[in-house]
């Protein structure tokens, strides 16, 4: 899942909170991060815990704002 990051200098620590998580993620450019949970068992599990991970990340960082572009 491809997440869209309002300040692309937190592109990196993003990553870090989800690697930290169990999740595998990467930067994919500009101000994108690419974002998996190999081991969810279908699709929407994967995409709840995805965004419940960032809504804490967000949380943590309330001057910026996120985008699930998917």
């Amino acid at each position: 899942m491809l997440i869209r990051l309002s300040d692309p200098t937190l592109v990196d620590d993003l990553c870090e909170s989800f690697r930290r998580a169990g999740f595998s993620a990467r930067s994919a450019g500009g101000s994108m991060a690419e974002v998996e949970r190999p081991d969810a068992p279908e699709r929407d599990q994967e995409r709840r815990e995805v965004e419940l991970h960032l809504r804490v990340w967000l949380a943590m960082h309330p001057d910026v704002a996120a985008e699930l572009v998917d």
